[in-house]
């Protein structure tokens, strides 16, 4: 069968390659038989194994994206990144009492950061030097709220030159504040709900239930 479709030409992992225009570079490696397991994920732009590396035609700017949403276009030059191994600090949340007087011990390299700007490279575009200088002022509900995007890509980590790891500092921060905070009272109950089987016998329903029986029942609770 005859493919119609429009190509272009891009220098993809170091080679110059002719892909069908319109395709994710994910999707070009493989259009071109490239066995692609190594950076491959979710492909919906919330996992970060897929980083790239990208330079358009006519640019002098590497920018860094995702391969799964990063779409290909005449005379892109693109690689896959590598995983970008950065120290994980080892604690045990359940027993701190409050893990957040205790982030400086944990990850006392977050306090060298001297604001460079140079972690501002996230595909997800964070302004991650603020969420660390949020986190050294100890403004850790500022931090979260700007960090709740983060895929863990490590692109950050990459560039920083005195080896912090923002990702797996934001984390830590964002389990400490978790385990800080009163725990809601209707998540608590609806908690207790599902461990004692309330509405098991309705899942159990469901379950049987085909096709059109479960789309009737799914407008009728649209409905209600």
């Amino acid at each position: 069968m005859k493919d119609d479709r429009k190509t272009i030409t891009i220098e993809l992992e170091g080679r110059k390659i002719k892909v069908p225009e319109g395709l994710t570079v994910i999707e070009a490696l493989w259009d071109t038989g490239h066995d692609v397991k190594r950076g491959v994920g979710c492909l919906s732009g919330l996992c970060g194994a897929c980083t790239v590396a990208y330079l358009a035609k006519e640019s002098k700017k590497v920018k860094f994206g995702l391969g799964c949403q990063k779409v290909v276009e005449e005379g892109l030059n693109v690689i896959m990144m590598p995983y970008f191994p950065s120290r994980v600090a080892h604690y045990l949340l359940e027993r701190m009492e409050t893990p957040l007087e205790q982030l400086q011990d944990i990850y006392p390299e977050l306090y060298t950061c001297n604001d460079c700007m140079a972690c501002n490279i996230c595909p997800e575009w964070i302004n991650v030097a603020g969420v660390m200088k949020a986190a050294k002022g100890a403004d850790y509900e500022t931090a979260t709220e700007h960090i709740m995007d983060c895929i863990m890509c490590g692109l950050c980590a990459s560039r920083c030159p005195k080896g912090i790891a923002p990702q797996h500092v934001a984390l830590f921060i964002q389990r400490a504040l978790a385990k800080e905070r009163t725990f809601p009272p209707n998540l608590q109950q609806r908690i207790a709900e599902i461990e004692s089987f309330q509405f098991g016998a309705e899942w159990e329903k469901i379950a049987a239930m085909g096709n059109e029986a479960l789309e009737a029942h799914c407008r009728q609770r649209e409905g209600a």
